[in-house]
């Protein structure tokens, strides 16, 4: 519990305010348990990541870019290797015991500008590519005969550019409002580098705002929707081909080819869903409780809610690999291509 008073003054009296307001976390508590997710889990996933984002973009890049699922498995590899790369800098940022240091920077607020918000429209820009690849896989799944026409090339090209364009748009009002600069603290008697603000901050921060709970809002529902549509899809017509095929043999392969693709993305929707689920639930939450916010009355709690957040899109991230790895018997072939001594450790 702290105790806030404030006392006014007037000409007949002096009054003393005490504004009463329950802390659910405690400073000393958030310090410790954002030390122990950033410092410790995070910061040890994202090192694990970087390196599996660098193997999948190499392994990609060697089997073809052509292929649409190929192609699409490499932006995204991309994507969560930069926003890896923004969370380790975040990550040390957010160490609460570099206050101690006395450096002549702010790391606590420069990291909202440096590491949070590139890492969140990285999150994103992967997000915004699986529901792209889960519904190209939907079309490929109900219209096995159209999607290379409906889909080329080119258009996915387009498409990828474009869910990298419009999430990394939304964040452009965030940047040309808030700067870094040096400025003298009094208190401190010490000058330091931190985050400042421009002029309409509050329209510029609407703006924002409104971007992120959207643009999170309709990759999130739409991949839940498509991984639906995936896995009822495949059990039907593997129904349908069981009744169907006489050469049992032809179906096997056909069955197995097709399921190998889907099974993965599947996998991955499935991964980023549950994943990306605390992100959302704070999102509301900051939608519909006032006080659940960076500088508001509950900041420790959105401070801690946000580390989990983070640690779970680092997790996200890095787990690609493995799925990759373990899913995919053409990945394997091409990484031990690459990386003989690999196969020999597998033994």
């Amino acid at each position: 519990m702290q105790i806030l008073s404030s006392c006014i003054n007037d000409t007949y009296a002096t009054m003393c305010v005490l504004e009463i307001e329950a802390q659910f976390i405690s400073d000393y508590a958030k310090s410790v348990i954002m030390f122990v997710i950033h410092v410790i889990f995070d910061m040890s996933i994202c090192v694990f990541g970087i390196a599996g984002n660098a193997l999948n973009i190499t392994v990609f890049r060697k089997q073809g870019l052509r292929n649409s699922v190929n192609l699409s498995l490499f932006a995204i590899s991309i994507s969560d290797l930069l926003g890896l790369i923004f969370q380790v800098w975040q990550n040390f940022c957010l160490n609460p015991y570099l206050e101690q240091a006395d450096l002549p920077v702010d790391f606590f607020y420069i990291q909202v500008l440096t590491g949070g918000n590139p890492n969140v429209a990285m999150t994103r820009i992967t997000g915004w590519i699986t529901m792209y690849v889960t519904a190209e896989r939907c079309l490929s799944v109900l219209t096995p005969f159209k999607v290379g026409l409906i889909v080329t090339f080119e258009r996915r090209v387009l498409i990828l550019f474009f869910c990298y364009g419009i999430n990394l748009a939304f964040f452009f009002p965030f940047f040309a409002n808030y700067y870094l600069d040096f400025n003298f603290n009094p208190e401190l008697n010490k000058t330091k580098l931190g985050m400042f603000v421009r002029g309409n901050s509050e329209f510029l921060g609407f703006v924002t705002n409104v971007g992120h709970i959207y643009l999170t809002i309709i990759f999130f529902v739409v991949v839940i929707i498509n991984t639906a549509i995936l896995v009822v899809t495949l059990k039907w017509k593997s129904k349908w081909r069981q009744s169907a095929t006489s050469n049992q043999n032809q179906q096997k392969a056909l069955s197995s080819r097709e399921k190998k693709t889907v099974m993965l993305v599947i996998m991955m929707a499935t991964v980023l869903i549950v994943c990306y689920c605390p992100g959302v639930v704070c999102t509301f939450l900051e939608i519909f409780y006032p006080a659940f916010g960076f500088n508001d009355k509950q900041q420790n709690v959105f401070h801690v809610t946000w580390s989990f957040c983070f640690l779970f899109n680092s997790i996200n991230a890095s787990i690609n690999v493995i799925v990759y790895y373990k899913m995919s018997s053409k990945y394997r072939t091409t990484l031990f291509e690459i990386f003989p001594r690999l196969k020999v450790l597998e033994r």
